[in-house]
């Protein structure tokens, strides 16, 4: 058994996700952010995004689906 399956989960109210320094080369990374984004709100945490580039910004309004309504039933549309 995993020793972090035992552990209290920490409860924390807001993310900020910096992606100051990352660039969205296709779907696929676009797909893991989506995940993550939609992970934070189901256990009711604020998330914001900040630091697109504007290429990357450009994907995530094509591609990304955590702020589309139905965010967690289009995850699979990846």
């Amino acid at each position: 058994m995993c020793e972090c399956s035992t552990r209290p989960k920490e409860s924390v109210s807001k993310a900020v996700i910096d992606v100051s320094r990352a660039h969205f080369w296709d779907v696929t990374a676009i797909a893991a952010i989506d995940k993550v984004i939609i992970k934070f709100r189901r256990e009711g945490t604020e998330v914001e995004l900040i630091g697109l580039n504007e290429a990357s910004q450009t994907m995530i309004d094509n591609f990304g689906v955590h702020d589309k309504p139905d965010a967690e039933q289009n995850l699979g549309a990846h």
